[in-house]
């Protein structure tokens, strides 16, 4: 997967996101920040969005566990999540 390719489903992700009513505000709020590292990384490299990660859990951790929470009630959101996923390890990000 391409940086654009990566970058068009990250788009698709925020578009879905943002039509999604029945997503609650604590995780709508978890996803948007996930996005905006993901968009960090992205755009200026991984160092600057590893940094503002915690210690103990990674963005592609973090990741992964949105993809568990999505898959079951928002397969569509839970679906772009994971391309998002397999992009960014196809990068070694």
């Amino acid at each position: 997967m391409t940086q654009e390719d990566l970058n068009s489903t990250l788009a698709n992700l925020q578009e879905t996101l943002s039509t999604t009513t029945d997503v609650n505000d604590k995780t709508r709020e978890l996803l948007v920040d996930l996005t905006s590292q993901i968009r960090v990384l992205l755009d200026e490299g991984r160092e600057s969005a590893g940094q503002e990660a915690s210690p103990d859990q990674s963005l592609s951790q973090r990741l992964k566990d949105m993809i568990v929470e999505f898959e079951v009630h928002h397969p569509q959101i839970g679906g772009l999540l994971e391309r998002l996923s397999d992009g960014l390890a196809n990068m070694g990000i």
